[in-house]
């Protein structure tokens, strides 16, 4: 074997155990982080183990994931087209990895697929693509936030449930006052989460607070005040 060869075939066993390492979580957090960047390090001149693990139906899921999160921090045309694939997979853990690895890579492309998303059977899917588009950044996603935030699949008999409040953020990280409608329709939220996210999201989106000498029913009533103001 030349040398050459002997370097892949090191480069190789070294991404493959490091996937290994990343996806254990009998290990330390430190010890898992470190090895998942190695990956990506590795990832940056050489993809062939994180693209054949990430697409593999027959690997172990947790290495799945870590490949796939990999290919979000690695980037690149290879991994904006394996994504792209891996956000409509039968397995929601590998869609979820999916939508999560499209935020880390922060590519507009990805923003059309991801509101979709947002509409996902699974609500960690759903979550991880609204973390997603706040990452992103993109106004498209007001309205399929907005709309998500009080759909009747963000509620379960009746009662609201987790995923609601990560919508809400993310409207703030977009940071569209076109947002405004639907935070002030929420702002008094029987979740109390769900209303808390909303005076953060205002704030991110406006750009300072009323928080300095006031009560939250005051802050409330401020921004209240406020918004309505600028929707006339």
């Amino acid at each position: 074997m030349t040398a050459l060869l002997v370097l892949v075939g090191l480069a190789l066993g070294g991404a493959t155990e490091d996937l290994v390492l990343a996806a254990n979580d009998q290990l330390a957090e430190a010890q898992r982080m470190a090895a998942f960047e190695r990956l990506v390090l590795l990832g940056n001149t050489d993809m062939a183990v994180v693209s054949a693990i990430s697409v593999d139906e027959k690997a172990d899921t947790r290495h799945r994931w870590v490949a796939i999160r990999s290919l979000g921090k690695i980037k690149g045309d290879r991994a904006k087209t394996l994504l792209g694939e891996l956000l409509s997979d039968p397995q929601a853990a590998i869609r979820t990895a999916a939508a999560g690895a499209m935020g880390d890579f922060g590519h507009k492309d990805f923003v059309e697929p991801l509101n979709a998303s947002l509409e996902d059977a699974a609500v960690l899917v759903r979550a991880a693509a609204a973390k997603a588009v706040g990452q992103i950044g993109d106004e498209r996603s007001v309205k399929p936030l907005s709309d998500a935030v009080n759909h009747r699949r963000s509620f379960f008999r009746g009662r609201s449930i987790w995923v609601r409040r990560h919508y809400v953020d993310a409207l703030g990280e977009v940071g569209s006052k076109a947002a405004y409608p639907v935070l002030l329709r929420t702002i008094d939220d029987a979740d109390e989460l769900v209303a808390k996210a909303v005076i953060g999201a205002l704030e991110k989106v406006a750009g300072f607070n009323f928080s300095e000498g006031r009560t939250t029913a005051q802050e409330k009533e401020a921004w209240r005040r406020y918004v309505s103001a600028q929707l006339r």
